[in-house]
């Protein structure tokens, strides 16, 4: 339209607010960061600038920072008789793969989960080359499929009697960088303990010795507040805190004859689940006190009214205890009858997250599962 000689300035202006935002990187940035890290990764493929802004190590702590892996998105199972992970047991309402990528990324036969850590993951698989020491270990991200191999502390690994035992510390909400424990025998007896950072990418040069109790099961730890904790049959067990690098005394909770059906930590709470035996569905799990003087009975559970749902008198086993923000959908995940099932611990409501497919087994409904959960983060190992 014509007006006093001129064109009317149409009101569609050619430069879209989308490109003025595609070209102002901080504010990509600042959108970017808001954006949870499963779909983020997909975003790679926009433009070369996207792919280098989201691979960016600073980018992805700062991710980390603003989105941290507060809430398992689903556990990894491994069945007690087998040698590598099997099983996922999806946590949301979103579709998980059956299988692990990364595992199929890394092509490595017989890798095994050591340990999961707030989105990290401590593996080793055995390996053949006798110069090697017969084991290596990782440390794997299986949101980004990243890894990288951790060395093992410079000892002489022939006067070893048993092959040094490895934990991760990492926890987000304090640093972006991680560390590893390494416990490992020593000829004179008990153990010494190396820590490697990696900030430094090195192990350090303290060993500091660590005598375990008989009744310690070395292999079976919790890493909760930067410190690695075992339970023990015994009055008092032992916990590693890795900041100030001691080793303290961990109180046990009076438990009687009763048997350890669950350990393990979730936002800040290690948790033991003491019960009669995994045949009878009622057990109290107890919570470590922030003083570490003793424990309370934090929730009761009696599961008997379940047992119209299910098929066979078979066993529970308890895969992981998720604390929430809000304390009413906090949840226990457990199997039985070859299926995954979560329990709310404020309205005990019950569901089946899956069936674990394993009816082929006749002896499946009796096995126990490690799990490791999976939290979704772009932090660079």
């Amino acid at each position: 339209m014509m007006r006093d000689g001129k064109l009317k300035q149409s009101c569609y202006v050619p430069s879209s607010s989308a490109e003025v935002i595609g070209n102002n990187l901080d504010l990509v940035t600042e959108i970017l960061l808001r954006v949870p890290a499963k779909p983020l990764l997909k975003f790679k493929c926009v433009s070369k600038q996207w792919l280098s802004l989201i691979s960016d190590p600073k980018f992805c702590a700062s991710h980390t920072h603003h989105q941290p892996p507060t809430a398992p998105s689903a556990l990894f199972l491994l069945s007690y008789l087998a040698s590598s992970p099997q099983l996922i047991v999806p946590l949301k309402n979103e579709p998980m793969p059956n299988t692990m990528p990364f595992l199929d990324h890394l092509n490595i036969p017989g890798f095994c989960i050591d340990q999961s850590c707030n989105g990290l993951l401590l593996c080793s698989f055995t390996c053949i080359d006798s110069t090697d020491l017969g084991y290596w270990f990782f440390i794997c991200n299986p949101t980004t499929n990243h890894f990288k191999r951790i060395s093992h502390p410079v000892h002489k690994f022939d006067e070893f009697h048993h092959p040094p035992v490895l934990c991760l510390a990492f926890d987000p909400l304090k640093s972006f960088n991680y560390k590893v424990v390494c416990f490992y025998q020593v000829v004179s007896g008990g153990y010494q303990i190396d820590v490697y950072s990696s900030e430094t990418g090195s192990w350090g040069f303290n060993q500091i010795p660590f005598v375990n109790p008989p009744s310690l099961k070395i292999h079976e730890w919790v890493f909760c507040n930067d410190a690695i904790h075992w339970c023990s049959l015994e009055e008092n067990s032992q916990y590693f805190d890795v900041s100030s690098e001691s080793v303290n005394i961990l109180p046990m909770p009076p438990r009687g004859k009763l048997d350890i059906t669950y350990f393990g930590g979730s936002r800040g709470h290690l948790h033991m689940g003491v019960g009669i035996s995994r045949l009878v569905l009622e057990f109290d799990i107890w919570e470590l006190k922030e003083d570490y003087s003793g424990w309370f009975i934090k929730y009761h559970l009696d599961l008997h009214s379940m047992r119209r749902v299910l098929a066979n008198r078979c066993p529970l086993s308890v895969l992981s205890l998720i604390r929430a923000e809000n304390e009413d959908e906090s949840t226990i995940v457990f199997v039985v009858d070859d299926r995954a099932m979560s329990y709310n611990l404020y309205d005990r409501r019950s569901k089946m997250l899956c069936d674990l497919l394993q009816k082929t087994n006749p002896y499946s409904a009796y096995l126990k599962f490690h799990a490791y959960e999976y939290f979704e983060t772009l932090i660079h190992v």
